[in-house]
């Protein structure tokens, strides 16, 4: 459905307390939205990529999140990834996208919207957070590639500028953006360049499927000393880490990553530790090794650049269940 009867209600989860998602997400309706903001558009929901970060990381941090909503119990609708239908009700100053089209995107990301996410039947969409679907994609593959992908792109291609022939990290290669990543970093560095990535045993045989040349078992070694001890030799160029559990990743980077490479940081659990290996000059014992560690804003010519790339295969939906 595209023209939307806005005098019916839509269902959505939510949840209005901390908890494990079986215990505290509910299904409720509300009604479908009648207005929209300038720069939104309706979209008609067809398949949310479940993203296990944000699930938990929300509920598990709501009162950190927004602490007034955890107060009163405000509903949070949780989830990011999206793909779905254009609807009739779009904003005064959206003219890309028309009714009927097929649309793949990111919900709200900043820190007090990212509550009200898209795991609900009728999502409201920022103009520069979706972009149009590849006609040989289907919706299902499309849900998948919008905060992992995008997140892929910008940071491997406009953020560490990766090149042919260069070497890659990538920590957390089974994760959702490793999974986009390994896949992007192959598309890049070719059969000459290097990608090592770490996952467990378990994951091993679909993360070299994707285009991993090396994989180390990160349950049974410690990172920092495993790499200086195999690839100091053979520096790396980048490295992605997408768990952010070790600050020692980046402080002894430069036993295993080039003078002039990256280290690209999605998110960390130690932040304090992270910022003074940061911001500590080189003379007093800092890091000479170049960091990338910023919020991700999504806008429409990048949204269309990694789109691009999915239509051209760079990177390939990697589905583990469907629910209905």
């Amino acid at each position: 459905m595209t023209t939307t009867d806005h005098n019916q209600m839509m269902k959505q989860w939510q949840f209005t307390k901390a908890g494990n998602p079986r215990d505290v997400l509910t299904m409720v309706e509300v009604p479908i939205p009648t207005s929209c903001a300038d720069d939104e558009v309706l979209i008609k929901s067809s398949h949310v990529s479940l993203n296990s970060a944000i699930a938990y990381r929300l509920i598990a941090y709501y009162g950190i999140v927004d602490p007034i909503g955890a107060f009163i119990g405000r509903p949070a609708v949780p989830e990011m990834d999206f793909s779905g239908i254009v609807c009739d009700l779009r904003g005064a100053n959206v003219t890309e996208f028309n009714t009927g089209d097929r649309v793949f995107g990111i919900g709200p990301t900043g820190i007090r919207d990212i509550t009200q996410g898209v795991l609900r039947e009728y999502v409201l969409a920022k103009r520069d957070h979706i972009v149009k679907v590849p006609q040989h994609i289907s919706l299902k593959d499309a849900s998948c590639f919008t905060a992992t992908g995008y997140t892929a792109y910008c940071f491997l291609v406009e953020k560490a500028n990766l090149k042919k022939g260069e070497k890659i990290f990538i920590n957390g290669g089974s994760g959702g953006v490793g999974v986009m990543a390994i896949q992007l970093a192959r598309s890049i560095v070719g059969p000459t360049g290097l990608i090592v990535a770490t996952c467990s045993p378990a994951k091993n045989d679909i993360v070299r499927s994707l285009g991993a040349d090396e994989v180390i078992d990160y349950t049974s070694h410690v990172l920092p000393d495993y790499l200086r001890e195999h690839y100091s030799s053979r520096l790396f160029d980048v490295i992605l880490d997408t768990v952010g559990n070790d600050h020692t990743l980046y402080s002894n980077s430069p036993d295993y990553l080039t003078p002039s490479g990256s280290t690209v940081w999605l998110a960390t659990k130690r932040i304090l530790q992270l910022l003074s290996a940061m911001v500590v000059p080189v003379y007093l014992g800092g890091v000479p090794r170049r960091h990338v560690f910023e919020p991700l804003k999504p806008n429409h010519s990048r949204m269309v650049a990694m789109a691009k790339l999915v239509e051209e295969g760079a990177m390939k939906a990697v589905i583990d269940s469907t629910y209905g």
